[in-house]
């Protein structure tokens, strides 16, 4: 097939000729499999990062890297929230279930006195540390001044979202605190 489509005036075969000619060449079938194709390949950016999301269970350690059982951890931080080690490495606080850390919703759920559930101690807004407020009345980010209530939820911007949930419950064997990705809806809305 010769398809000769001039440009008036110059003398050379215009782009869209070119397209009409290479079109003609292929099939409607092998056409539709290609822009499906590249469909596929423009979803595989957005869909990766949900996968990678989800994060095994861990052992919860401390900053020694030991791991922490419920009944140490809480002989050993009677009143504030503690910074451990959980999902990925990366740095929680560990709660009291009777402290004002915990959602009420969720301390009769764990008679031993542990949440049963951790907040990641990273700011939503930029992700920098967060600490406890002294009066243990939640948490602060030094970075840029966003302050959380003890349950995680945002008090005062500019964090835009409040902390991340992981759940926390002690493997049967060895009472070993494990932690795992929060699931389910988030108590705090709830709570509101």
């Amino acid at each position: 097939m010769h398809i000769s489509i001039v440009q008036p005036h110059s003398g050379r075969v215009c782009g869209m000729a070119r397209a009409l000619v290479f079109l003609s060449a292929i099939s409607r079938r092998d056409a539709l499999q290609g822009s499906a194709a590249l469909s596929a390949l423009g979803a595989a950016p957005k869909a990766a990062p949900a996968a990678q999301r989800i994060s095994p269970p861990a052992l919860v350690s401390d900053r020694s890297g030991a791991t922490v059982t419920a009944a140490a951890w809480l002989a050993e931080h009677p009143l504030q929230p503690d910074l451990v080690l959980g999902l990925d490495d990366e740095p929680y606080f560990l709660l009291r279930s009777t402290s004002s850390h915990s959602l009420p919703a969720l301390r009769a759920q764990d008679p031993t006195g542990l949440a049963p559930f951790a907040l990641k101690a990273e700011c939503t807004h930029l992700g920098c540390l967060v600490a406890p407020n002294p009066l243990g009345d939640g948490f602060t980010c030094p970075c840029h001044g966003s302050e959380y209530f003890a349950d995680g939820s945002v008090k005062r911007g500019p964090a835009p979202a409040p902390l991340r949930l992981a759940q926390v419950s002690p493997r049967e064997k060895d009472s070993a605190l494990v932690m795992s990705p929060w699931t389910g809806p988030d108590p705090r809305q709830a709570s509101s």
